[in-house]
């Protein structure tokens, strides 16, 4: 199964913002899986804890890429999918 998640042309400002706010949920998610995991088990989750400093990455390089095109009036097409396939 594939959901089409994004998928259309935005100015620069919208593209920012729904990139970091993508990546941003996908942060926090890895950070209260981590949490939980601390509490639960006394563990943190390296899976997770790997996750956040691979997106905090992400979420650095999408912010310096916009910033260097400050004001600019140039759209950009995104396209986002996401693949659902079940594993056993």
């Amino acid at each position: 199964m594939e959901l089409r998640l994004i998928d259309g042309e935005f100015n620069q400002k919208d593209a920012k913002e729904i990139i970091i706010q993508l990546i941003n949920d996908k942060i926090n998610f890895h950070v209260r899986r981590n949490f939980s995991s601390k509490i639960r088990f006394g563990l943190a989750d390296e899976v997770s804890e790997n996750r956040i400093i691979s997106l905090k990455s992400d979420l650095d390089t999408i912010v310096k890429l916009f910033d260097q095109k400050e004001a600019s009036d140039t759209k950009y097409r995104l396209h986002a999918n996401i693949e659902i396939t079940p594993i056993q």
